[in-house]
């Protein structure tokens, strides 16, 4: 997720964030930006009419330049390439494709060739990756050979010893729970308490949509051929599951009239004697007995209730081998997606992100960055303070004040771990033994050690070194997308996005605030979405949510965005965050009173600065078109990347200012939506 002017300047800053630091040479800000001035235009398809398509317009060349090396000898180092690991697809991809290849190189130098010691954890580290480069193959199967559903019985596809009678899924729930799975028939998670964001409880809810979304036929005849079953048992178990898994889809449905109940585990037995908790709780704290007397939060009861009328209706098998088709989905997203250096790293980073982050950050990490993107943060939170006091919505005073008060209290926070938390990774792995020959073991290990962190910290004491570690056991700890933390009011900023084109210490300030300022705005106007405004600004569910959802312009903002749902994103926050995003940092970087036009990049000179800010933004979005079905799309977060930068343009008059877009453009939206 290779681009030939991008390689070109990725590979200088690969580079120079590889010397060591006393030995680096900032390279002249001129070719920086003349390598920057070169891909701008080596995207652009000057032939399209900006106001009728602009992302063809910013983008149409992108796909060109990655298909037509300009030699043969680039040609032969892109097929070796295509061999050695799955080329990205857009430039977030892009960066974490560079990432994983500066990583690599970082992994196979020894202790010997570095200049100063390195942490004990790289080891770990090194044998993780070593144990997937010798993978021959990558086999799916030996993990159900290791980890058997539980209660003395085995798969049934694998022995001829399936004991129905011994089956309890519950059980089998809970044993692959404490080894990463979760969102298979019911979720349990371990989150900070909504009234208290410095505690954590266990959270028992029903899974989201979208885990419920039935894989289809063809991709579970997929994974049991991988295993090893022959075409007629896997066409016929698929069809067996696929009816099953439609009817708990169908679940879905169920309103939740009773609401979250907070309980102790004594009394939700009592309370729901269907489903037997204690058999889920023993296997995700097999270390010790689960305490009767502790409390947890269960949402979505009536669900649960279907849920145990449900299986009990199915054949033991049948649920069985759903619960293990879903178990080798999910491993198979951990595992590398082919045997590569740049797989296994990625691999390495899904299983070991904390480690990773801290890897990262020592190894790749400018410090100049933190000072440039801490600066543009604040820069952007003054101006959305103007916004709040501007109250566009009418907003009573006491309400305005609470919103002021969050932002004023949001931080930002540069990688998922930070440089001084070193000690904090090194406990947090050092009972962990691994095997560079055994990566399935190894793989185990490290997706069972998430969960019984996260569970530890159910009796932690608040402390900051752990305030979003609970985020280990998603993607997000090994990505380098940013995000917003609501429990935290923070937002977050890996390492791994402080790379070109995003940021270097020479780009123009154009270039920031169009990338890595919208980057940084999103995350913040997510802190008042439809969603964030739930949140206080100490990160529990207390905000002024009732009086800004019951405001007539909020609900008459969010309906027009919700109008421009239908062929975008299903999620109304992204779209949100978005909109507000563009206009945030447009107006923190060129301000709100007319000005004299400034003066033109001399590398560029036939844009003005304005229209190159909306280049730079929609470039970041270039990317492949997925061939993703109707029903795929209508489950995406954000809308297509296409989609994403057209809307989001049509819906800001000063992009149609700066165009000159006339009314009737597919550029200019009908109904321009805003909220704040």
């Amino acid at each position: 997720m290779l681009k030939l002017t991008l390689i070109v300047w990725l590979l200088f800053s690969l580079a120079w964030r590889t010397t060591p630091t006393s030995c680096r040479q900032t390279r002249p800000p001129q070719t920086i930006r003349q390598l920057l001035a070169t891909q701008l235009q080596s995207y652009m398809d000057t032939t399209a009419r900006p106001c009728e398509n602009f992302y063809q317009y910013a983008c149409g060349n992108w796909q060109l330049q990655q298909e037509q090396p300009s030699n043969p000898r680039e040609r032969e180092k892109d097929r070796e390439r295509e061999q050695e690991q799955l080329l990205p697809s857009d430039t977030l991809s892009v960066l974490d494709h560079n990432l994983n290849r500066q990583l690599e190189m970082a992994l196979r130098r020894s202790n010997e060739s570095t200049m100063e010691e390195e942490p004990p954890i790289y080891d770990k580290l090194r044998l993780y990756y070593r144990s997937c480069k010798r993978l021959k193959p990558y086999n799916l199967k030996k993990y159900l050979q290791l980890l058997s559903p539980g209660n003395g019985t085995h798969w049934p596809l694998l022995s001829r010893s399936w004991r129905r009678e011994k089956f309890h899924w519950l059980t089998t729930i809970g044993r692959l729970r404490l080894h990463g799975l979760n969102g298979v028939l019911l979720k349990e998670q371990v989150l900070p308490r909504w009234d208290d964001s410095s505690v954590y409880s266990i959270y028992l809810d029903k899974p989201s949509l979208v885990e419920t979304l039935p894989m289809g036929e063809g991709a579970m005849i997929e994974l049991l051929l991988d295993i090893g079953q022959t075409k007629r048992v896997a066409n016929a178990l698929a069809r067996q599951v696929d009816d099953f898994e439609r009817r708990l889809h169908r679940l879905q449905e169920l309103e939740d009239d009773e609401g979250a109940k907070e309980m102790q585990l004594g009394y939700l037995e009592e309370y729901l004697p269907e489903l037997k908790w204690l058999l889920l709780m023993r296997e995700i704290r097999v270390d010790t007995e689960p305490d009767v007397r502790s409390t947890l939060i269960i949402q979505n009861i009536p669900y649960m209730r279907a849920l145990h009328e449900l299986v009990e209706r199915q054949p033991p098998d049948t649920i069985c081998n759903y619960i293990m088709l879903k178990w080798l989905a999910f491993l198979k997203q951990q595992g590398p997606a082919e045997i590569s250096r740049g797989e296994c790293v990625a691999s390495m980073r899904r299983a070991m992100p904390l480690a990773s982050s801290l890897m990262i950050g020592q190894r790749l990490y400018d410090p100049e960055a933190e000072q440039d993107v801490g600066s543009l943060f604040q820069q952007l939170k003054r101006r959305f303070a103007l916004i709040l006091e501007e109250n566009r919505l009418q907003l009573a005073p006491p309400i305005v004040h609470v919103l002021q008060e969050k932002l004023r209290a949001m931080r930002l926070q540069l990688g998922f771990v930070q440089l001084n938390d070193s000690g904090y990774v090194e406990e947090y792995y050092q009972k962990m033994e691994l095997n560079g020959h055994n990566f399935y073991a190894n793989q185990l290990k490290l997706l069972r050690l998430r969960v019984e962190k996260n569970h530890e910290l159910l009796s932690a004491t608040g402390t900051d070194l752990g305030n979003v570690s609970y985020l280990t056991e998603s993607w997000l700890a090994s990505s380098s997308s940013p995000l917003y933390v609501k429990p935290r009011n923070l937002v977050l900023m890996p390492y791994g996005l402080l790379q070109l084109p995003v940021w270097h210490r020479n780009t123009s300030s154009l270039q920031r605030h169009a990338v890595l300022g919208f980057a940084l705005a999103h995350e913040l106007i997510h802190g008042y979405d439809a969603s964030g405004i739930d949140y206080d600004g100490m990160g529990n569910i207390m905000g002024p949510s009732e009086e800004i959802a019951g405001n007539q312009r909020f609900i008459q903002g969010l309906r027009c965005m919700q109008q421009q749902l239908a062929t975008g994103s299903r999620s109304l926050n992204e779209k949100l965050a978005d909109y507000e995003a563009l206009r945030l940092v447009y107006e923190t970087f060129f301000g709100l009173k007319a000005k004299p036009r400034e003066p033109r990049d001399p590398l560029l000179s036939q844009f003005s600065q304005r229209q190159l800010f909306f280049i730079s933004f929609g470039q970041f979005f270039c990317g492949k078109m997925p061939a993703l079905s109707l029903q795929a799309q209508s489950h995406l977060e954000h809308a297509i990347d296409e989609l994403r930068v057209m809307q989001t343009l049509a819906n800001f008059e000063e992009f149609s200012r700066e165009f000159g877009c006339e009314k009737r453009t597919k550029m200019q939206a009908k109904q321009r939506c805003r909220v704040w």
